[in-house]
């Protein structure tokens, strides 16, 4: 009785146990390449937090909302652009319409790519009641994030508005 054996791979072309763990190391090897490649891009990149003190913010959370209600019932409006690229406008008005004058007007400018560049300003009275205005140094070309922040004499009221401006 002879036995005969069925070979459709020419000889020295077989898929050995050490082929496969050659492409399974090289699979691996490749993957924890880029891994690592990308991590330490995600670690060289980040600036850290977006906003100082998150952690605290986020328990007070609750105020923040409180703040927001209070400040839309005032139904003050806020118009804040820049003049030019060196220059804040910030105008205010109350539910009325009618310009609101006599207030503390602070702009924060915040890079959003980076933290290193942000610019706090203290607006003065700009001619009209209710416009204010300050110059800046040179900021950067790009897209910036504007705080403006507006209280009364004593305090008690408290306005905050928020703005996307690109500076050219």
């Amino acid at each position: 009785m002879t036995t005969a054996t069925l070979n459709d791979t020419p000889h020295g072309r077989q898929l050995k146990g050490w082929h496969v763990l050659l492409i399974m190391l090289a699979f691996f090897g490749v993957m924890f390449t880029v891994n690592g490649f990308f991590l330490y891009s995600a670690i060289t990149s980040f600036p850290g937090e977006d906003v100082e003190k998150s952690y605290l913010q986020g328990l007070s959370y609750n105020e923040t909302l409180e703040a927001r209600r209070a400040q839309a019932e005032l139904g003050w409006t806020v118009r804040a652009g820049l003049s030019g690229a060196d220059t804040i406008a910030v105008e205010v008005a109350g539910a009325d319409g009618a310009p609101v004058g006599g207030l503390n007007v602070e702009a924060k400018l915040r890079r959003l790519a980076t933290g290193a560049q942000d610019v706090t300003v203290a607006l003065t009275p700009a001619g009209k009641p209710g416009f204010y205005s300050a110059k800046l140094a040179g900021l950067d070309s790009g897209q910036w994030e504007m705080i403006v922040t507006a209280t009364n004499v004593s305090g008690e009221v408290k306005l905050e508005a928020r703005k996307d401006v690109r500076v050219p």
